[in-house]
């Protein structure tokens, strides 16, 4: 009996917030890229285009997309210690803390339950605030290991004699979105982005040969021109380029102020 076998390329949790197809469908509609051999822009090439604008936005935003774990260390400063509750500032929104672990070098001297872990989550925003708060409750005393219990909030060998120790404090938390609840208009931000590479591309070959702004045909006296708005400091979508850029430049001052937060620091 003969038999068939056919071969594909496909891509699973590649990351991206937006697909190749939602490009084409809400940022490019109507928009055709054909080579002048009849070959059409690829879906690797446009994916390149998505996870550089999507990185683009995490970057400028100090966020991730994604729903991940994030891990990163910050700096002890003992007052903050002995003197009130530790707040930590972190470097992306927290959705849920998971450790703390305080850390001479590769020693762990102080390891917190994660019931002392609290972050402010707000579910209408779907947003969480760039800190982890460290309040006990619930039973004083832990075990930090094997071998050393911790009760409350103690002092601790090599904490008691210094100021600061950089990159004391080790944490983990959950961060990012779930695919289902990703922000509309930072997904609109990543789309226009994303968009103007395949948008200048398109415009340069809208007669199928890059750098072409217009095409004339005469044949026995009668003749046919037919041109683009195409021009030597410009291409063919310009003006839909200049739209996006407009939009980006409205609203990304705005998303700043509720996406992000000013940092402070005290010398």
């Amino acid at each position: 009996m003969a038999q068939l076998t056919f071969s594909i390329k496909y891509r699973k949790n590649t990351g991206l917030v937006i697909s190749v197809a939602e490009l084409w469908e809400l940022f490019l509609y109507g928009i055709k890229m054909e080579g002048g051999e009849g070959s059409s822009f690829s879906d690797e090439s446009m994916r390149f285009y998505l996870v550089a604008a999507q990185r683009d936005v995490e970057n400028y935003y100090n966020l991730r997309f994604i729903k991940q774990l994030a891990d990163q260390t910050i700096t002890y400063y003992r007052p903050d210690y002995w003197q009130s509750f530790p707040i930590l500032q972190t470097n992306y929104p927290v959705r849920e803390p998971l450790s703390m672990i305080g850390m001479l070098n590769k020693m762990e001297q102080i390891i917190y339950p994660q019931g002392w872990l609290f972050c402010e989550y707000d579910t209408l925003m779907g947003q969480g605030k760039r800190r982890i708060s460290v309040v006990p409750t619930g039973s004083s005393t832990t075990q930090g290991n094997a071998e050393v219990i911790l009760t409350g909030i103690t002092s601790q060998i090599g904490m008691q004699r210094f100021d600061l120790i950089p990159d004391y404090w080790r944490v983990q938390y959950i961060t990012g979105w779930d695919i289902d609840q990703m922000p509309m208009d930072l997904l609109n931000i990543v789309g226009m982005i994303a968009s103007f590479g395949p948008l200048g591309i398109a415009g340069d070959m809208i007669f199928g040969t890059a750098g072409v702004a217009s095409q004339s045909l005469s044949i026995d006296g009668l003749s046919q021109s037919i041109s683009s708005t195409a021009s030597a400091t410009s291409s063919g979508y310009n003006a839909r380029i200049l739209q996006y850029e407009r939009e980006i430049k409205e609203t990304h001052n705005r998303l700043k102020l509720v996406y992000d937060q000013p940092k402070f620091m005290v010398l």
